[in-house]
C-alpha cells in the first residue's frame, strides 16, 4: 500500500467536530473514574480541564499498572488526535501548525475548537513523488531534525527551565514532521525508510546534547522509548502531507510556537507528590535498631541498579548532636543533604526534613559539567520518617516513609521511574540497617 491511510485521507468538519472532543473528554472521564474507585475527592479545577491526566500522578500509592495504562492511554489520544486532526487539515487544505497543537495538553482545546471551525482552501493536489531517495533532501531533514532538538533544550531546558510535554512530546514530533517531510519532498521514501531517517536524525541529536554539554547518556536513554515513538508519528504525518503536496502552509511553521509552548509550561510546572513506605522485620531489639538507624557507618551493600544510571543513591547519615533541631548530613552519591530533625524519640521515632537537596541524579557525559538543569529542584524530598515498632518475639519492626515533589512531565512517564529509584535506595536502607542492628544484639 503506497499511502499511509490514516493521514492520507480526509475528515470533515462535523464528523471531526463530534470526534476529537470525544477523544479530549475520554481522558477526563478516565480520570473521574479513577477517582470514584479510589474514593478521592476529584476538584474540577482549570488544572483538570487543561491537564486532565496529571491528575492520576495524585492519586497516593499509585499502582505501577495503572501509571502504565493512563500512560498508554494518553499516547493514544495524542495518535488518534493527530489522524483527525491532520485529516482535517487535509480536508481544508491547511491549517497543519494548528493541526500539529492538538496534540499538546493546555493547548489543545484551543487548537482543536480553531481546526473545527476553518474553512476549506483552493489547493492544487500535486501528484505523488516518485518513488526514490534523494540523498540531499534526507540529509537536510536530517540536519533539521538535529537542529530542532538541540535548539528547543536550549529553549525549553536552558533558558525557560521547562521539562514537560512541549520538550519531551511536542519537540520529538515536530523533528519528526520535519524531517519526514524534507526527506519525502521531491522523491517518496516508504514508511519504513522515513522512520529510519526519523530515528538518525533523533540519534544525530541527542549526540549533539551530549557534545555540546546540555545532556547526559542516563537523561537520554530514559526518555528515548517516548521520544523515539512520538517521532516515528511525527514522521509518517510529515511524510504524507509531502505526497499530498500543493499545502498553502508547510508544518515547518509549527516550529515557531515551540517558544510559545515552552513559556506556557514554564509558567504552570508539575507538582507532583510522592509518597513511599516500606517496612522490615528486624530480629532485633529497638535498642539496637535504634543505634543502626542514628549510626553514622557507610551502607554496605552495592547501589545496584540506581547507582548504575546515575541516580542519587545515599551513602551514609551524620547526626550532628541529638533531639529535636539537630542537624542531619546525609551524605549521596551526588552530594551531601543538610537535614533537621524534626522528631526524635530514642527507639521510638525520628523525622527529619531536608533543608538542601543534592543534586537527583549525576549525568555520564564526556564533560565535567553538564548544563543540565533538571538534576537540582525538579525532584525533591521533604520530610522522612524512622518508625520502630517492637513485636512480640523480641524484635523490631522498623518502618521508613517520606514525601517527595516531582516537577517534570509527563508525570505519568517519569513517575515510575521516580518511584522505582526511591524502592531500591528504601529496601537498600532497610536491609544495611537489619544486617546491622542483627550483628549488634549480642551486645
Amino acid at each position: 500500500m503506497r499511502h499511509l491511510p490514516s493521514f492520507m485521507t480526509k475528515t470533515r468538519p462535523v464528523a471531526y467536530a463530534a470526534a476529537a472532543p470525544a477523544l479530549v473528554l475520554s481522558q477526563h472521564l478516565a480520570v473521574l473514574l479513577a477517582f470514584r474507585l479510589a474514593g478521592r475527592e476529584l476538584i474540577p479545577d482549570a488544572g483538570f480541564w487543561l491537564l486532565p491526566l496529571r491528575r492520576f500522578a495524585l492519586l497516593p500509592d499509585l499502582p505501577a499498572w495503572l501509571a502504565a495504562l493512563a500512560f498508554a492511554m494518553s499516547l493514544f489520544v495524542a495518535w488518534a488526535l493527530a489522524v483527525l486532526s491532520f485529516r482535517r487539515a487535509r480536508w481544508s487544505g491547511g491549517g497543519y501548525p494548528i493541526a500539529a497543537l492538538t496534540i499538546m495538553p493546555g493547548v489543545q482545546v484551543a487548537a482543536i475548537a480553531i481546526l473545527a471551525l476553518l474553512p476549506r482552501f483552493e489547493t492544487d493536489e500535486a501528484a505523488d513523488p516518485v518513488a526514490g531517495r534523494d540523498a540531499a533532501h534526507i540529509v537536510q531533514g536530517v540536519l533539521a531534525g538535529v537542529g530542532i532538538i538541540v535548539a528547543a533544550v536550549l529553549v525549553s531546558a536552558v533558558t525557560f527551565g521547562a521539562y514537560g510535554w512541549g520538550l519531551f512530546v511536542m519537540t520529538p514530533f515536530l523533528a519528526g514532521i520535519t524531517t519526514g517531510y524534507l526527506a519525502n519532498r521531491h522523491t517518496s521514501l516508504s514508511a519504513f525508510d522515513t522512520a529510519i531517517v526519523v530515528l538518525g536524525a533523533g540519534a544525530l541529536g541527542t549526540l549533539a546534547l551530549m557534545m555540546f554539554a546540555l545532556e547526559g547518556l542516563m537523561c537520554i536513554v530514559l526518555i528515548a522509548p517516548l521520544g523515539g515513538a512520538v517521532a516515528i508519528l511525527g514522521g509518517a504525518i510529515g511524510r504524507s502531507i509531502a505526497r499530498i503536496g500543493g499545502t498553502r502552509d508547510k508544518p515547518l511553521m509549527s516550529l515557531a510556537l515551540l517558544p510559545a509552548l515552552f513559556a506556557l509550561e514554564a509558567a504552570m510546572p508539575p507538582a507532583v507528590p510522592i509518597d513511599s513506605t516500606a517496612s522490615i522485620d528486624i530480629a532485633a531489639p529497638p535498642a539496637a535498631v535504634w543505634d543502626a538507624v542514628t549510626s553514622d557507618a557507610a551502607i554496605e551493600s552495592g547501589p545496584g541498579l540506581v547507582g548504575a544510571t546515575g541516580l542519587a543513591y545515599p551513602i551514609r547519615g551524620r547526626l550532628l548532636g541529638s533531639g529535636v533541631g539537630a542537624i542531619r548530613l546525609g551524605d549521596f552519591s551526588t552530594g551531601t543533604a543538610r537535614e533537621r530533625v524534626t522528631e526524635w524519640i530514642p527507639q521510638q521515632r525520628l523525622a527529619f526534613v531536608v533543608v538542601r537537596q543534592p543534586p537527583a541524579m549525576e549525568e555520564m557525559s564526556p564533560y565535567r559539567r553538564v548544563h543540565a538543569p533538571h538534576v537540582n529542584g525538579y525532584f525533591d524530598t521533604g520530610v522522612t520518617r524512622f518508625a520502630l515498632t517492637p513485636l512480640r518475639n523480641g524484635g523490631t519492626r522498623l518502618t521508613i516513609s517520606a514525601t517527595h515533589i516531582l516537577r517534570i512531565d509527563p508525570a505519568l512517564y517519569w513517575e515510575p521511574i521516580a518511584r522505582f529509584a526511591i524502592g531500591r535506595n528504601v529496601d537498600r536502607v532497610l536491609r544495611d540497617i537489619r544486617g546491622k542492628a542483627e550483628r549488634q544484639r549480642p551486645r
